[in-house]
């Protein structure tokens, strides 16, 4: 299967942005040591420090469901300080992958045209 990805955005909660920036720095080190179908896990702050951007690449959505998984438990935690504003999910997402993101309210793109190198 494809790989697909998905950008998240979040919504900082005034004076949260110091925990918010814990709770990243712990969701990326167990991405990291336990989730090799995450391919990219990258987490960007706007310039004043109000909203982030998320992006993750997945090697399938069998690697989607494995994260959701291993985050999902702890994501309640990190929503208490930073709404969910957006989550825009691109590739061909099996049923059970589509099913987990829907519950954050995920619009899905798929794609019709491009390459990739």
């Amino acid at each position: 299967m494809a790989k697909l990805s998905y950008l998240l955005e979040f919504t900082i909660n005034d004076g949260q942005l110091e925990a918010f920036k814990e709770k990243a720095a712990g969701y990326i080190k167990a991405v990291q040591a336990g989730e090799p179908g995450t391919l990219i896990y990258e987490w960007s702050l706007e310039e004043n420090g109000n909203r982030c951007m998320l992006h993750e690449v997945f090697e399938s959505s069998e690697a989607l469901l494995t994260h959701f998984a291993n985050v999902g438990p702890s994501l309640p935690d990190l929503i208490a300080i930073a709404l969910i504003t957006r989550l825009e999910v691109f590739g061909d997402v099996s049923g059970e992958a589509r099913a987990a993101v829907g519950t954050l309210g995920a619009k899905h793109f798929t794609g019709f045209a491009g390459f990739t190198r």
